[in-house]
């Protein structure tokens, strides 16, 4: 029965997407990619010759591209005033978005052509610490640690639970940014609390690793600066496809570790 409520949903979806492709174009933010422009990336998500990037099932961003923002709420009051029409966001992503504000639906939905993936970054001459966390990475991937972090902190409900770093006396602090407002995914509450996924992921990391780790809040736009100039010693996320072709957001100066999430649906929120 979950199967085919499912599949109505996702038909739905595409049929709107077709319909909406003949009667309307439509304004669609998206969070900021650090290596490449908004009239860029608008040519390569349109571009059906790419191998990257989006597979649209409509053509409505041709007229009107897209723009990007440095945090989630920039895109949504953008929204809110009329800036943009639509924002176009991971698919667990829209779905908290929209089960935790009656004001806003999903409209459409977008699929990568290639597996899209989260990684950290680090700077080139950090490998060392670039290692450690791939290796704890795969070792929790061996060990199921890690697919059950992803079960009990993005596919269910209570998605934003609080989370407990533990502290090692006389230890290495590792200080890690976060932008802290995509939920499930990057999330700090309102008082502050860092919850959710990434913070999950991260105490894990630190308690195989014995270091301190040191939550520091930075908007999207602002995550190179902040890793290039030693503010911070890795980004929580930098996006990426599986297969590293996708380059549009790991700037020039920035290795990556091993991926830790990976998805291929974004869906189109609008208000209603």
């Amino acid at each position: 029965m979950k199967k085919i409520i499912f599949a109505s949903v996702i038909a739905v979806l595409i049929a709107s997407c077709v319909y909406a492709s003949v009667v309307m174009t439509a304004r669609v933010g998206f969070l900021t990619r650090l290596n490449t422009s908004e009239e860029e990336f608008s040519r390569i998500i349109q571009d059906s010759t790419r191998t990257q990037g989006w597979n649209l099932l409509s053509n409505r961003h041709e007229l009107y591209g897209v723009k990007f923002y440095d945090s989630l709420n920039q895109m949504l009051m953008a929204m809110d005033k009329g800036e943009i029409d639509e924002a176009a966001l991971p698919d667990i992503v829209a779905d908290y978005i929209v089960r935790n504000n009656p004001a806003y639906e999903i409209c459409c939905m977008a699929m990568t052509r290639v597996p899209m993936s989260l990684a950290f970054g680090f700077r080139k001459d950090n490998s060392g610490l670039l290692w450690k966390f791939s290796r704890a990475i795969q070792d929790m991937e061996e060990d199921w640690t890690l697919p059950e972090i992803q079960g009990a902190y993005i596919y269910t409900s209570d998605r934003t639970k609080p989370v407990t770093f533990e502290k090692f006396e006389g230890a290495e602090t590792v200080k890690a940014a976060v932008t802290g407002d995509i939920p499930p995914i990057d999330y700090v509450d309102a008082a502050g609390h860092p919850s959710g996924f990434n913070t999950a992921l991260l105490a894990e990391i630190g308690r195989r690793l014995k270091v301190n780790i040191e939550i520091v809040h930075v908007e999207a736009g602002a995550r190179n600066a902040a890793l290039s100039s030693g503010r911070v010693d890795l980004v929580f996320w930098y996006e990426t496809a599986e297969n590293g072709a996708w380059t549009l957001d790991a700037p020039e100066g920035v290795i990556l570790s091993r991926p830790y999430y990976s998805w291929n649906k974004f869906f189109h929120i609008k208000k209603k």
